[in-house]
């Protein structure tokens, strides 16, 4: 909160379901109640996000001819209002606006207005390479049980504690899978498998130890001069390695299967 006051922009990333909206909404609520402009929007086309920022803002979306600004019109508008009014903007679920828009956000952060972004797995790229970030991690058992309590309270079920803890294993402190949770043992739901299983591995490196596998065939190649296995190692040594070199330049969660 210190942070965006002081004309920062921060960005909130995390998995599904881990709560950025809801910290979004509580931010928002705290600075509307102080006093602050502010424009939390949601995702859909840049018009249609420009002109809510606009009526927010009151800034006018129609020229002196009466006809509505274009998408253009309206970024300039609404930046010209931004560079002198001091005005909060904050966006769910960023990684799904359009990228033209992220570059007039971009815009904005050069401006000095406060921006504050959640986004799932963001792209590294634009205006996501140029905010602080910070990373919701999963909540403690303890939370997600109360969570979980609460929820069951609300369906009017009544759980012993052997199947909070059954239920809590499958939650990975994630509230969305909590509150889920607690509707799959309502309707009597039996689930083998939880989202949150972390079922994946890496495979660089099983990839790496193939192109050192192909390294070593090159030299035994080099060494008994047969030349087609100098050859076809060779060429298999430069494949694998190229492709762990491209696996590397991809986000983490690419390199995983």
């Amino acid at each position: 909160m210190a942070s965006l006051k002081a004309a920062q922009q921060i960005l909130i990333t995390s998995s599904e379901g881990m709560g950025k909206t809801f910290l979004l909404n509580q931010v928002s609520d705290r600075l509307t109640s102080e006093g602050f402009t502010v424009c939390k929007i949601e995702k859909s086309s840049p018009k249609i996000m420009l002109t809510q920022m606009a009526n927010i803002l009151g800034v006018e979306t129609k020229s002196l001819e009466g006809k509505s600004l274009t998408s253009d019109g309206l970024k300039a508008a609404v930046g010209q209002h931004l560079s002198v009014n001091p005005a909060f903007l904050l966006f769910d679920d960023a990684h799904l606006i359009q990228l033209d828009f992220r570059h007039w956000l971009k815009t904005m952060k050069e401006l000095g207005v406060p921006l504050l972004l959640a986004a799932t797995s963001p792209p590294r790229s634009d205006i996501f390479l140029n905010l602080p970030r910070i990373e919701l991690q999963p909540l403690t058992d303890y939370a997600i049980r109360e969570i979980m309590e609460t929820a069951a309270l609300a369906k009017g079920i009544n759980l012993k504690p052997s199947i909070f803890a059954q239920l809590l294993e499958r939650t990975g402190g994630n509230p969305m899978f909590a509150k889920r949770a607690i509707d799959e043992e309502f309707i009597g739901l039996t689930v083998e498998v939880s989202d949150a299983s972390g079922l994946y591995f890496d495979i660089l490196p099983f990839i790496g130890l193939v192109a050192i596998i192909f390294i070593c065939l090159r030299f035994i190649g080099l060494g008994t001069n047969n030349t087609a296995l100098y050859i076809f190692s060779g060429i298999g040594a430069s494949v694998f390695m190229g492709f762990t070199i491209a696996m590397r330049s991809l986000p983490r969660e690419s390199d995983r299967l």
